[in-house]
């Protein structure tokens, strides 16, 4: 399974993408969902295609103990420098989101936004198949899945992607977009979804009006 496309470590090396601020949902998430019986240096934190860091940056300066493993290791990189500089403490991994280097049962917490997209369909099985394996019992799982509903074309490739977008989401290689019963098919065989919702932004100018839509999904791995 390809669950990686190259051309993120084009995008990371020629300095795109690397975010340095969290994103709303995912400060969101965490302050509504975290554990609130337990310190946060207990609360370990795992996000995988985490990119740059920008949102275990956040999650370390409120005090979570963090993981993030992605497949580029110039987004890691620029992760460490800056956790480094700003004496922030977190660990970042070289991996595949398919076969997590984790123990089972280790982590309170999995985020995951849009990386499960750009792989084809049984490497987001097998991803959210490892997420929920290295879940503690009752730990949550938040994911931003990209939507069938976004204006984007493109040539189909094999299993399940989109080569060549041309629209939103265009320049970021193979892609996947999802249906309401994608996500169950995705998430339900190991994980239950306890919050499942759509977002849709409509951008009218410049022409032509393109949609940019995602789930967001809240799971919960069985006690």
């Amino acid at each position: 399974m390809q669950s990686y496309d190259p051309i993120w470590d084009e995008i990371y090396e020629a300095g795109d993408q690397l975010n340095r601020y969290p994103f709303s949902s995912v400060v969101t998430f965490l302050y509504r969902h975290a554990p609130r019986d337990r310190a946060r240096s207990d609360i370990r934190i795992l996000e995988i295609g985490c990119g740059a860091g920008n949102n275990l940056w956040f999650a370390a300066r409120e005090g979570f103990d963090v993981t993030g493993l992605d497949g580029s290791e110039a987004a890691l990189e620029f992760a460490r420098k800056r956790f480094a500089e700003e004496g922030l403490q977190g660990e970042f991994v070289t991996g595949d989101f398919t076969d997590l280097p984790f123990d089972a049962d280790s982590f309170d917490i999995v985020l995951e936004r849009g990386a499960v997209s750009m792989a084809p369909t049984r490497a987001a099985h097998k991803a959210i198949e490892e997420a929920a394996r290295v879940l503690r019992p009752g730990g949550l799982m938040y994911a931003e899945i990209y939507s069938d509903r976004a204006t984007t074309l493109g040539r189909e490739g094999e299993d399940g992607v989109l080569l060549d977008t041309e629209g939103p989401f265009s320049g970021v290689g193979q892609i996947a977009l999802y249906g309401m019963r994608g996500i169950a098919d995705l998430f339900k065989p190991h994980l239950e979804i306890i919050n499942l919702s759509h977002q849709e932004t409509i951008q009218t100018e410049p022409k032509p009006v393109q949609i940019f839509a995602n789930w967001n999904i809240i799971c919960k791995k069985a006690d």
